[in-house]
């Protein structure tokens, strides 16, 4: 169901509007047709209008994205703050992240930004409902076409509600779009799990009978990418056979591979065999391209600022260093000297100075920066350490791009063939085939030139998670599934000591509840007057 003010206010025909608008700019073939109909008769009674509408759902699903949610447009790095790898640093986006309550505490405004998954998710769900409902009806020439647009929205209606799933917990499932007649109703209760995941399931199984392993047009969904959902609903479900069973496909399947090494994986457009779904930006052959994102700026530190440095794709682009790299994630990665993810692959950890005409004395070109001490005993030396050369994440970087710009067009990679390998590696690990699990991990790790592990278990598996998909939006997630949250949370968020305290106070600050985040009371207050909030929340 959209989202669930509008769907109280709005009916079908003006969300077909919005999505046949939103669309004409993503695909050259339909710019010159109908652009005097914008009925929801056209958009849902025509194999033109559908494809436009399957078209909006890409364009919707990037929106979470864009600039201008959350202040700096770090709306969807809000998961990765709730985790133990990050060391919050500056904007609403660190609020997140340190001062745990003020993304859960129904009295401040960072609960507002959590409604904003909420709405987004729920809207994607009921224009999805709508592709899939009306198709039916639909008299195509092409049947596989009209098969592909259904699969396509299946796996969004899916991928939706197991993130909504994940995140709020006491959510409902509907499989009807928004209609005048229905437009009014308000759910009374939350679905059972059994409900949710048989849905997700069912939608799962069709697309995976129906798409085809590759797309011509980067980003769309695929078979290989609703595989690898099917792997990460088995795998939360405990269904670990069929984890297996999907990943192994998968892995087996010749038109995915790792690509050789790991400077290659977010490197320039990223459509290569190990990307198996992701959020495009480029307009020519994705699919519903455009617009941009500050991914990158998020977890970048301010360096520019140093005498002697400048903007420098080398140096990672323009920073605001709202989220950075805590020492759990630095130490994970120099365990093994030989780890080249954080040699400016994944993670850059040293800035270089490269601005000639303000060299401090003694420095040259190409020399690390190094002069804050993180360990000092004034506050503004160690403030400034983290400031402005504290490591970060380089996996959302544009090469291409002006350094000085903040606002990048890079490919944001959702799914990718290296989690896949680290969810069979887990699936199989708990079926008892240690062999392979070793090899799935060693695998990733081989890739990143570190030594094999000789031994495997759930703490070499989340240890490997961390380093290979960090901030990649996946960590939450999985802390929440393992049943790991508070602990890690307790013990790694931020960074050790007095010393770091304005930036650790996630550590005593998590409850066992936040697992969850709350319902929004602006939204709970829309639903049933017995829709139950989660545990621990005020209603």
């Amino acid at each position: 169901m959209k989202n669930i003010r509008k769907l109280l206010k709005t009916s079908i025909k003006i969300v077909a509007v919005t999505v046949l608008l939103i669309s004409f700019s993503c695909k050259n073939y339909l710019q010159d047709e109908l652009l005097s109909d914008t009925s929801a008769d056209f958009i849902y009674n025509t194999p033109e209008g559908l494809e436009l509408a399957t078209i909006g759902l890409y364009n919707l699903n990037r929106s979470l994205y864009q600039n201008g949610a959350l202040r700096n447009s770090g709306l969807p790095l809000v998961p990765q703050a709730k985790s133990d790898i990050v060391l919050p640093r500056a904007g609403e986006i660190a609020f997140m992240a340190r001062q745990v309550t003020w993304g859960v505490d129904q009295t401040r405004a960072g609960t507002k930004r959590l409604a904003e998954f909420w709405q987004h998710y729920y809207k994607l769900i009921d224009r999805s409902n709508a592709v899939i409902t009306y198709a039916e009806d639909v008299s195509f020439t092409d049947v596989k076409r009209k098969n592909r647009l259904i699969a396509e929205a299946k796996c969004f209606r899916a991928n939706s509600y197991f993130t909504l799933y994940r995140l709020f917990n006491n959510i409902f499932v509907t499989t009807e779009p928004t209609t005048p007649e229905n437009a009014f109703n308000r759910p009374q209760n939350k679905s059972s799990v059994e409900e949710i995941f048989s849905l997700l399931n069912s939608d799962l199984n069709d697309a995976i009978k129906t798409l085809e392993w590759t797309t011509t047009e980067n980003g769309r969904w695929t078979q290989a990418a609703a595989r690898h959902l099917k792997a990460k609903v088995a795998i939360w479900q405990k269904d670990y056979a069929e984890a297996v069973t999907q990943t192994d496909i998968i892995i087996n399947n010749a038109n995915f591979s790792l690509v050789p090494t790991t400077k290659e994986v977010f490197l320039n457009d990223m459509n290569h065999s190990e990307n198996l779904f992701s959020i495009q930006y480029k307009v020519d052959d994705d699919i519903a391209g455009g617009g941009t994102n500050q991914m990158n700026f998020q977890l970048i530190p301010q360096y520019d600022v140093v005498p002697g440095a400048t903007f420098s794709i080398e140096n990672g682009g323009n920073g605001l260093g709202g989220l950075l790299m805590n020492d759990y994630i630095i130490n994970l990665l120099a365990q093994d000297p030989n780890d080249d993810r954080d040699d400016g692959n994944y993670y850059i950890t040293e800035y270089k100075y490269n601005d000639a005409a303000n060299l401090p004395p003694g420095k040259q070109l190409g020399d690390v920066i190094d002069i804050y001490d993180r360990n000092s005993n004034k506050a503004s030396e160690r403030k400034n350490y983290y400031r402005f050369i504290n490591p970060g994440c380089i996996k959302f970087r544009q090469e291409t791009a002006d350094p000085a710009e903040s606002n990048h067009v890079s490919t944001i990679m959702i799914y990718r063939l290296a989690e896949t390998y680290l969810i069979g590696a887990e699936a199989h690990l708990m079926q008892g085939n240690t062999a392979k699990a070793l090899e799935y991990v060693n695998k990733i790790r081989n890739r990143a030139k570190a030594a094999n592990i000789t031994t495997v278990n759930m703490q070499a598996i989340m240890d490997e998670r961390a380093r290979e998909l960090g901030f990649e939006g996946q960590r939450f997630y999985f802390l929440k599934r393992t049943g790991t949250f508070l602990s890690q949370i307790q013990q790694f968020a931020g960074n050790n000591g007095t010393k770091a305290a304005d930036y650790n106070h996630a550590r005593t600050a998590v409850k066992d509840y936040y697992v969850n985040f709350p319902i929004p009371i602006a939204e709970l207050n829309l639903l049933g007057p017995n829709y139950p909030q989660n545990d621990g929340y005020p209603e």
